[in-house]
């Protein structure tokens, strides 16, 4: 009889994900510190550093002194009664400031949040008219539901026919038209401006072309001194009205003051 082998497990990435993390060479268990050298502490090991406080640091660990003009005042937290005070009457005007403030005559107090039902009003039977108010509103007789009837369907009027041949008096006929716009409104231009057929057809005539033609400066490719000033302007003389009319205005001239000497 042949043995039959079972079948091989399949390898599956999952397997080798859920193997723990193995150890490292030279691990020891429960160190003091992952900081710590890998060797175990020996018992004849050295004392911890014994730490020294500097004469700052003592001093600075001192408590607040009390301010020098300080007076422990009470002595006991308990306040002592005098037996005078404690056999002593109260007048008529502190029993009177000793009563508390009387409510004012129309305070009323505060409802509950719950409403609390009369066991009355639980047992009340409504009347023929409250039965009646309380029914809802009918359809009317004259709206026909459209065909087929769903819930969506809204609901056709019927018009009376003496309603259909009645004839409108002038006052309503007067309310029914449209109000008249003001004589002096006018439309809102369009954004797409009409050109006039004749205009698109004009022809310019030589003096407006003459005067759309951009300015020439041959002046300045012929003579590039066109801007320089003549020896003539530069030897003139303003006369006595042009000097007259460059002086300042005489209120608001103010005369200089002389530095003081050195």
């Amino acid at each position: 009889m042949a043995l039959v082998e079972p079948p091989r497990k399949q390898y599956k990435r999952i397997d080798e994900l859920a193997r723990p993390k193995p150890l490292p060479a030279g691990f020891i268990e429960d160190k003091r510190s992952v900081y710590s050298e890998s060797k175990i502490v020996k018992a004849n090991h050295q004392a911890p550093t014994k730490f020294i406080l500097t004469n700052r640091l003592e001093q600075l660990c001192e408590p607040k002194p009390y301010h020098y003009d300080f007076a422990q005042d009470r002595p006991s937290p308990k306040w002592p009664v005098t037996p005078a005070a404690q056999k002593a009457t109260a007048s008529s005007v502190v029993e009177n400031l000793a009563r508390p403030k009387a409510i004012h005559r129309d305070w009323v107090e505060g409802r509950p949040v719950q409403t609390v039902v009369k066991s009355s009003a639980k047992k009340a039977n409504a009347s023929e008219r409250l039965l009646q108010l309380s029914a809802p509103k009918k359809c009317a007789a004259n709206v026909v539901m459209e065909e087929p009837e769903t819930p969506y369907n809204e609901g056709i009027s019927q018009i009376n026919p003496a309603a259909l041949k009645a004839v409108a008096s002038s006052r309503i006929e007067t309310l029914a038209q449209e109000k008249q716009t003001h004589q002096s409104y006018q439309p809102p231009c369009p954004v797409q401006s009409i050109v006039n057929p004749k205009t698109m057809k004009a022809k310019a005539s030589a003096h407006i072309v003459q005067l759309a033609r951009p300015k020439d400066r041959k002046e300045l490719e012929e003579n590039p001194n066109v801007w320089k000033v003549t020896a003539g302007a530069k030897a003139a003389q303003a006369s006595q009205r042009i000097n007259e009319l460059a002086a300042p205005i005489p209120r608001k001239v103010r005369a200089k003051k002389a530095a003081p000497p050195v």
